[in-house]
């Protein structure tokens, strides 16, 4: 029988994941209703986390913020999601990347992940604490590990190194 473990190194297999990380980040960027989106649609949703957010000052802090920057935030939020995507699938500037990943996850578990005054608000809080989780934990590990050094751009510059 074929041991298909043993066809690959640890820091390749780190390297697939941190580019899978990559792609999925980017997937997250193409899947977004455009333009609707940065139309004050996500502003919007964010705002109505805010307001009916559990922990009130915390959501009125958030639900203000974004309130006030309606205008660039969803173009933020974008950008930040797509420069994640294309480091971590290219394996530039990796380390930044995982740690920008690492805090848009938080900071979208903190606020789309509890479940919400008026469930109606946000029925898939769960599905919001899943998808994030299981996005933080690789991202730390590969954060920890040095997942830069094999197939990157990162280690062919001999960044990080």
């Amino acid at each position: 029988m074929f041991d298909f473990l043993t066809v690959l190194e640890i820091d390749q297999g780190l390297a697939i994941i941190r580019i899978g990380l990559g792609l999925w980040w980017i997937k997250s960027v193409l899947h977004k209703p455009y333009p609707a989106f940065v139309q004050g649609q996500m502003a919007d949703w964010v705002v109505s986390l805010g307001e009916n957010h559990p922990i009130p000052w915390f959501g009125k802090m958030v639900g203000g913020m974004v309130d006030k920057n309606r205008s660039w935030f969803p173009y933020l939020n974008v950008a930040g999601e797509l420069a994640v995507g294309i480091g971590l699938t290219l394996g530039f500037l990796t380390p930044l990347a995982l740690i920008v990943g690492i805090f848009l996850n938080v900071n979208y578990i903190s606020l789309a992940g509890f479940r919400p005054k008026n469930i109606e608000v946000n029925r898939a809080y769960q599905c919001e604490q899943g998808q994030n989780w299981n996005m933080i934990v690789p991202q730390l590990m590969l954060l920890l590990t040095g997942a830069w050094a094999t197939w990157s751009v990162d280690a062919a510059l001999k960044w990080f190194v």
